[in-house]
């Protein structure tokens, strides 16, 4: 037994609870799934795993449209604070006939679904902790998206929580996990193909800054953005920028 294996025993995980993570781990990880993620284990119809998914934005669906086609994943809530994020993601999952429940509040969902195994997270980073914890302390194992916090005490709560609970907790730093960065610490590292390195430039370029519009008609009410700190719909869709 390798390694591995020995501490997942040790700690009483059991395979459903591992194919749990390793399916929202591989969805997570977009272009970049680690090689055991990439061939999802086989389970029977028993052994679904029931996933949720807080925050389906941008990153949230393409998280979804990957892990939707992991056999034996299953989708069964949505919980979003903007109707339309909800409408938009349940009806990605109609079609792959997954039909879901859908919340406004994580709260409310967690309390409602009673047979769910795992949480996907990705909403503003500034809710990554409260998200988290909560998940956690319900009984469910999280996938949570980078960054893990704002704030070092949040993600300190964070860890604390997954310790208490017994819970598989991942947070999903992509690029760690993409090939090609493996690849390339591999050359370096391993192959020493560029010898002993004095010096090292690094840069991280984008052309313009990248706004993301809304539907017309489609806004929140300002009482209902300002509930939940927004100042109004160009906050809330672009909220990286503030």
């Amino acid at each position: 037994m390798d390694r591995q294996h020995k501490q997942q025993n040790e700690a009483g995980i059991t395979r459903r609870e591992f194919v749990t993570a390793a399916a929202a781990t591989g969805a997570g990880l977009m272009m970049g799934m680690p090689a055991w993620a990439q061939e999802a284990p086989a389970v029977g119809k028993g052994d679904e795993i029931t996933i949720a998914m807080i925050g389906p934005g941008s990153q949230g669906r393409n998280l979804l449209t990957k892990c939707v086609k992991i056999p034996g994943v299953r989708f069964v809530a949505i919980c979003d604070i903007w109707p339309y994020n909800r409408d938009y993601s349940a009806n990605i999952l109609k079609k792959y006939d997954q039909p879901v429940n859908t919340y406004e509040d994580y709260r409310d969902m967690l309390a409602k679904e009673k047979n769910l195994d795992a949480v996907i997270i990705a909403t503003p980073d500034w809710m990554h902790s409260e998200h988290t914890v909560g998940c956690l302390k319900a009984g469910k194992h999280v996938y949570c998206e980078k960054e893990m916090s704002a704030v070092v005490d949040d993600a300190r709560a964070m860890i604390a929580a997954q310790r208490e609970s017994g819970k598989l907790l991942q947070i999903g730093h992509q690029r760690r996990s993409n090939p090609r960065y493996w690849h390339a610490l591999k050359l370096i590292e391993k192959d020493k193909v560029l010898g002993q390195i004095t010096h090292v430039y690094g840069q991280w370029n984008r052309a313009q800054p990248y706004e993301v519009g809304w539907p017309k008609g489609k806004e929140l009410d300002a009482d209902t953005l300002k509930r939940y700190g927004y100042e109004d719909m160009d906050h809330l869709c672009n909220w990286r920028w503030y």
